[in-house]
């Protein structure tokens, strides 16, 4: 084991202790909260199609997942660099890239205030820019049946709402179906509504080891009529952890088809997201040995070493 101060050690256990606090045992007793949630939702099981089914259902249609990945140099801002790259790609093979690099020493001065905070939003604006670019494109040039995103929905829309709307106009024009697919699950709505005295729980943390493999859980409340967006969650692996499932509102009669087919797609031995995501985000990822790679190959020495080399990356030890 690495060596470790008795420091640390004290203050990880009083960090047990207090999260025990916040989180007490009793109140997460695996039926006690279904009977709470099935007071204010509905739970239901969701089956697997078959081989031959999900053909048939799909028909000449094409499944398009999209995903996207971002990563960036190692120095403090704003001396950093970050590369970009999204992908949409087919069932049959066809692959559509977008990709974007960017830095804050390009910008005024007057924009880069906020540090690393401002620009870990801007990067993930980015980024969904660039999906959503991805999915549009997919969504003209091959018709699919599905477009499957990796991520929420309203992630998109609040992150880049014209973006959002050329593809949500672009797919209800084209009866292109439109899912989401998020393994985090961030609201707080189910929180507020059962246990109002707990503000710092989210719902992530009372559905997790409530859903049995293969259920899935709707609730009204996160249904924004104001965004049109249904949404529910479904544990569609054997991992405890429930994933999100979002789609559009004016494809509502679509939507269990849309969640089985998710379901479908997810390997019961996985972490719960459809196999093709997994299959894009494996092809699309930015890891760093691309990004140093990347950096060297493209940018003079000079400007490299100057400008985005941290000094503690001569460190030997």
């Amino acid at each position: 084991m690495l060596p470790v101060s008795e420091a640390l050690k004290k203050r990880l256990r009083t960090l047990n202790r207090e999260l025990r606090e916040m989180y007490p045992p009793a109140e997460f007793r695996v039926e006690t909260l279904r009977q709470r949630l099935d007071g204010v939702g509905t739970f239901f099981s969701v089956d697997k199609w078959s081989e031959q089914e999900l053909q048939s259902w799909l028909g000449e249609g094409l499944l398009i997942g999209v995903d996207g990945s971002v990563n960036s140099t190692s120095g403090a801002h704003p001396h950093t660099l970050s590369v970009f790259q999204a992908l949409a790609k087919g069932t049959r093979g066809q692959e559509h890239w977008e990709a974007e690099v960017y830095t804050p020493l390009l910008e005024p001065e007057e924009e880069t205030g906020g540090g690393a905070a401002r620009e870990a939003r801007r990067r993930g604006t980015i980024l969904s820019g660039l999906e959503l670019r991805a999915a549009l494109e997919a969504v003209r040039r091959w018709s699919p049946r599905v477009v499957m995103m990796d991520g929420s929905l309203r992630h998109f829309m609040l992150d880049d709402a014209r973006g959002w709307n050329a593809l949500k106009a672009a797919a209800e024009q084209a009866g292109v179906l439109l899912v989401g697919v998020s393994e985090e699950i961030g609201t707080r709505g189910l929180v507020r509504e059962l246990f109002p005295d707990r503000p710092t729980w989210s719902d992530r943390d009372i559905l997790y080891g409530v859903l049995r493999p293969g259920e899935a859980y709707a609730w009204e409340g996160w249904n924004a009529s104001d965004a049109g967006l249904w949404k529910v969650v479904i544990r569609s692996s054997g991992s405890p952890q429930p994933v999100g499932i979002d789609g559009l509102l004016s494809q509502q009669e679509h939507r269990g088809d849309l969640i089985r087919l998710c379901r479908t797609l997810t390997p019961e031995s996985g972490r719960g997201i459809p196999l093709w995501l997994d299959i894009v985000d494996a092809e699309v990822r930015v890891t760093d040995p691309l990004v140093e790679a990347m950096v060297e190959e493209y940018l003079d020495p000079d400007l490299l070493h100057r400008l985005l080399v941290p000094k503690r990356s001569e460190r030997h030890l």
